[in-house]
């Protein structure tokens, strides 16, 4: 397997951090407050998208 760039490595780690902020708040403190954590994941996404458009360029 290829070694993954750091946009990769970015929004994937960024996406379990986020994931596990959302349950660990959602049994700690307020299962309401977890909404404020799921727009993160668009974050990722397009960090994502950026490290597939570093890796392959329009000629």
């Amino acid at each position: 397997m290829n070694k993954w760039n750091k946009y990769y490595k970015i929004a994937f780690w960024g996406a379990i951090v986020t994931f596990v902020a959302q349950l660990v708040v959602s049994v700690a403190v307020d299962p309401y407050l977890v909404k404020a954590f799921s727009s993160f994941y668009a974050v990722w996404g397009i960090i994502a998208v950026v490290g597939w458009r570093h890796e392959h360029p329009r000629r």
